[in-house]
């Protein structure tokens, strides 16, 4: 196989994972050059592995005796290294390994910039590993693979930050639920979802990992990215998301995100931001990641008393899908539902007022009868829902409601809620509001 041969078989594979990731090409190509000998190495001929990747691969292991470098002394060293069933599958999984999020650098910086971040990461021991890396580049002229079609590869307009991670848990729940596990469990599926949709992304963490404030602010910082999106569980006995940011923005996108949390079934507490010292953010996520717009996302309390807990492990991959659909429109880039659902018929909105103000939420009319959300009014006048998770009942002041469940939020018949609560009830027609009054009756 000549040189040219070997460059136009590597390089589809690479522009492609180039435009998903924002894995420059040419390193991409470089590092294969470097680690394979154009494709003749041991490792390349015996095991498919073009860049030296040590472990188990998905066709197993292939063992042999590579040079290490240590204290910038060459040793010889048998190690496992990975085994693929063919060349893609080799460079597929040098791009995942180049997300793991001590690469960040990496993402989206220039040949150069990428070959000095590959070394100072870590990925080889040679000293000289940058400059052999940028030699190959420059003298193939591989840098024309980084503006393959006339697209240059995407610098991440978003990172996401699952909070926690490695031998820091976060908050943890009598139930054995971790923090860090769901915010890990919500970001990979966010990640996978705008990718997707062609939203360049980036992660601090990959996998269940322990970030010291000071990294995981750096990766934020190095991203490129324009939004930091820092997803949490909250704890201490509450009830609802709440979104917080920082002291010196809008607040737009807090505000976009905690709708999108709304609209999907979960109440939300508050959107907030917190200032610590005078002009100084409280949270280190706004503090300490520059000018990134980052929004931390609280989505319930693992510790509810009251129904958060159950709907974390229900309803948590809706309100991640929540989250990227209004990021989406946010941005301004067309979100495509993962599941296409059938278009569905006008739905008649009902107002409620209760005690002469009016709820920020919304029933709906169904054949004619109001229908209310149960935990929004009875909130209104001080009452928490009961809800059991395993037969799905509401109760209201010990009354079993019959209710129905849409995205996450339980709805009943305005007399049936306004009978368990004692007010008295009114209806409107002209303005489609109803109108409950009284004092709660126990």
């Amino acid at each position: 196989m000549t040189q040219l041969e070997f460059i136009s078989k590597v390089a589809p594979a690479a522009v492609d994972d180039m435009q998903k990731h924002g894995v420059p090409a040419s390193l991409t190509i470089a590092q294969a050059i470097l680690e394979s000998g154009w494709g003749t190495s041991e490792l390349a001929t015996k095991a498919n592995n073009l860049f030296g990747i040590k472990g188990t691969g998905p066709a197993g292991i292939y063992q042999k005796v590579s040079p290490e470098y240590v204290d910038n002394k060459k040793i010889e060293k048998l190690s496992d290294f990975r085994k693929y069933n063919n060349w893609l599958e080799s460079v597929q999984d040098h791009t995942a390994k180049l997300l793991e999020p001590r690469y960040a650098k990496v993402l989206g910086a220039s040949y150069r910039a990428a070959c000095q971040a590959i070394q100072d990461a870590g990925y080889a021991t040679d000293p000289n590993y940058a400059q052999e890396l940028i030699k190959r580049i420059e003298k193939y002229k591989l840098d024309q693979y980084d503006s393959q079609g006339g697209q240059t590869m995407p610098l991440p307009i978003l990172i996401i930050d699952p909070g926690h991670g490695g031998s820091d848990p976060g908050a943890v729940g009598a139930n054995g639920l971790k923090e860090k596990d769901l915010n890990l469990q919500i970001s990979l599926y966010q990640y996978a979802r705008f990718q997707a949709l062609g939203v360049p992304v980036v992660l601090t963490r990959t996998s269940d990992i322990a970030l010291t404030p000071d990294q995981r602010t750096k990766l934020v910082r190095e991203s490129g990215a324009k939004y930091c999106i820092s997803n949490h569980i909250n704890a201490g006995g509450g009830d609802g998301a709440e979104t917080i940011y920082s002291i010196h923005s809008d607040g737009k996108l807090a505000k976009k995100l905690a709708e999108a949390l709304s609209t999907s079934g979960q109440n939300v507490r508050r959107v907030f931001s917190r200032q610590g010292k005078q002009n100084y953010d409280y949270y280190f996520m706004h503090r300490q990641t520059g000018k990134i717009e980052t929004v931390i996302v609280e989505y319930g309390f693992i510790d509810s008393k009251q129904d958060d807990v159950a709907q974390i492990q229900r309803d948590w991959k809706i309100w991640a899908e929540s989250i990227v659909k209004n990021f989406c429109e946010f941005i301004g880039v067309p979100y495509k539902s993962q599941n296409p659902q059938p278009e569905k018929k006008p739905v008649d909105k009902v107002s409620i007022e209760v005690n002469g103000k009016m709820l920020r939420v919304q029933g709906y009319l169904n054949n004619g009868v109001s229908t209310l959300p149960v935990r929004a009014v009875a909130e209104a006048v001080g009452v928490s829902p009961g809800w059991c998770p395993d037969s799905k009942a509401v109760t209201v002041n010990g009354k079993q409601l019959t209710v129905t469940i849409e995205a996450g939020t339980s709805y009943a018949t305005a007399r049936e809620v306004a009978l368990a609560l004692g007010l008295q009830i009114e209806w409107v027609q002209e303005t489609k509001t109803v109108k409950l009054k009284g004092c709660v009756t126990v």
